[in-house]
């Protein structure tokens, strides 16, 4: 199905998931997100703090449980033009668990995909969760959307767990701890309704060079 294309402020009438209010409302939940990660690489400055490649942590913050996986930690630290994909979804309430387990098979499978650098997951505080990848340019994620794994993910059980999705692609505007403005480029809309299937993109801004 092709996507529609939506104008920077365009609405679409009877989706208010595609509001553009709703990326406002997506990027704090991105924003906490990147300040649990840059929390969680300040804490390992200070000794006897470690971090230990490919093991996931996770802990609760207001009863709500977050999670992080970091794959390349000099990266993170370094690398100047950081890229991201953002994940934000409307759960159905008859939600299948078998994506579940799916979504652990593509995140054990991030340590292994070139230029993924972390995975970061939080619970909102409707029961739904957020996803934020980050990773070095563009074409990384390509490589990860190609994975066996993420193509069934996304065209075999997405349908069946989630009412919608919105996927922001951007880049961080600077170093990760020189508190960097989070760029949207663009977002991908999906819906799943009984019988048929949407989907719409939004170009934001222009993407930097890889």
């Amino acid at each position: 199905m092709d996507a529609v294309p939506l104008g920077p402020t365009e609405a679409v009438p009877g989706r208010p998931f595609a509001d553009v209010e709703m990326t406002d409302r997506d990027l704090l939940i991105l924003r906490e997100m990147i300040t649990d990660l840059r929390g969680v690489l300040e804490e390992a400055e200070v000794p006897p703090g470690e971090i230990v490649p490919y093991q996931q942590m996770a802990w609760r913050v207001d009863n709500l449980t977050h999670r992080l996986m970091i794959c390349n930690e000099e990266r993170l630290r370094t690398h100047p033009g950081l890229h991201f994909v953002g994940f934000c979804a409307e759960r159905r309430t008859d939600a299948i668990f078998e994506l579940e387990e799916a979504n652990a098979a593509v995140v054990k499978e991030f340590p292994n995909s070139p230029g993924i650098l972390s995975y970061s997951s939080v619970k909102t505080p409707n029961g739904d969760w957020a996803n934020l990848v980050i990773h070095e340019v563009p074409a990384d994620r390509e490589r990860w959307r190609e994975g066996a794994d993420h193509i069934r993910a996304a065209e075999e059980l997405s349908p069946s767990y989630y009412r919608n999705i919105r996927i922001h692609n951007g880049h961080l505007s600077a170093r990760l701890f020189d508190d960097p403005e989070i760029v949207v480029t663009r977002t991908k809309y999906f819906e799943y309704g009984d019988d048929a299937e949407w989907r719409a993109e939004r170009a934001v801004a222009e993407s930097p060079p890889a």
